[in-house]
């Protein structure tokens, strides 16, 4: 799972530049902390240049990087919509 994945992969054209960002850094990091100053500014850049679409490039890019190995399982972000939360906690939660 760690080989490199060519650019005719099933990836968006719009994250073929963050795809092949993240396989260079990838190489030359493997799954070091430069990696995820990497991948952090690569999902920084993505952020800004979707503004619409957060949630949905970050999900991508979370799999990308689980296609090329850096995680065996990707947590992707759900919809984070102002309705989904009360009184400041998750509607998921436990306490009082």
């Amino acid at each position: 799972m760690n080989a490199r994945i060519s650019r005719t992969a099933a990836v968006e054209p719009d994250m073929t530049l963050a795809w092949e960002q993240l396989q260079a850094s990838y190489i030359r990091h493997r799954n070091s902390a430069p990696f995820w100053s990497a991948y952090q500014a690569i999902q920084n850049e993505l952020m800004l240049s979707h503004p619409k679409r957060c949630i949905d490039v970050c999900n991508q890019l979370a799999t990308l990087a689980e296609r090329l190995g850096v995680v065996a399982h990707a947590q992707l972000l759900g919809s984070a919509c102002p309705e989904s939360f009360s009184d400041g906690r998750h509607t998921g939660s436990t306490s009082p």
